[in-house]
């Protein structure tokens, strides 16, 4: 083979695997449940917008640099419905040994939800492991929604349930997460459409002086956010 015909079949394999990569469908999160203890993420690349098919809505989100992390979900009771969909990304926790550094949670149903005003409120009055402050409007993915900050009590977890019906059984429930003792949060409630859709901002590896910094690290990931019906 000449040198002028390889150098033609090397740029033609180029431009079939560019055109691949920019017209194709975007690359799916690692498949990955964060609230077991084998639960990890795994290294997204920046700039690239990542799908997630677990999702009950359309979904992608673009890293703005190589610092963040990324696994997707669905979890039920007993394999039962409903169903919830989960996609993070974080600073870290590639290693299930080692925790992030800061983690974005997402997460809705794949059913019909509570309205976002109850869901507000049921976030800020099941259990009694977290305090509060107020509740403002917020507009994230060209929706509007409610946001508030909180921590976690120091001598306590919280465990938040937002759509599961209150029950005095023990039971696990598949639409909840937690925050550790002391940890500060800012949790947004969206609404899509008729459906609520929970943000959860956790400070999980991140101290309270920490925390404004993984905010402002938030707010530019989140604003490459798509959400889709």
């Amino acid at each position: 083979m000449g040198r002028t015909r390889a150098l033609l079949v090397v740029l033609g394999a180029f431009c079939l695997t560019a055109s691949v990569a920019w017209g194709g469908a975007p690359p799916q999160l690692a498949v990955s449940d964060l609230n077991t203890p084998a639960g990890h993420t795994s290294k997204l690349r920046s700039g690239v917008a990542y799908a997630a098919a677990d999702f009950p809505l359309g979904f992608q989100i673009t890293p703005p640099d190589g610092s963040w992390a990324g696994a997707q979900w669905k979890s039920a009771r007993n394999k039962q419905p409903p169903f919830y969909g989960w996609a993070a990304v974080a600073q870290g926790g590639t290693n299930p040994k080692i925790p992030p550094h800061g983690i974005i949670m997402i997460m809705t149903s794949y059913s019909a939800t509570p309205s976002l005003a109850a869901t507000v409120a049921g976030l800020r009055t099941r259990g009694g492991g977290a305090t509060y402050g107020p509740s403002s409007s917020v507009m994230l993915a060209g929706f509007s929604g409610v946001q508030f900050d909180g921590q976690a009590k120091a001598t306590q977890h919280h465990i938040f349930v937002p759509f599961s019906p209150r029950t005095h059984a023990a039971r696990a429930f598949p639409d909840a997460f937690e925050v550790e003792n002391g940890e500060p949060f800012r949790l947004i409630v969206l609404n899509v459409h008729g459906k609520s859709v929970i943000v959860m901002i956790d400070g999980y590896g991140v101290s309270a002086d920490q925390f404004p910094g993984f905010l402002t690290k938030a707010d530019q990931i989140l604003s490459s956010l798509k959400l889709t019906t």
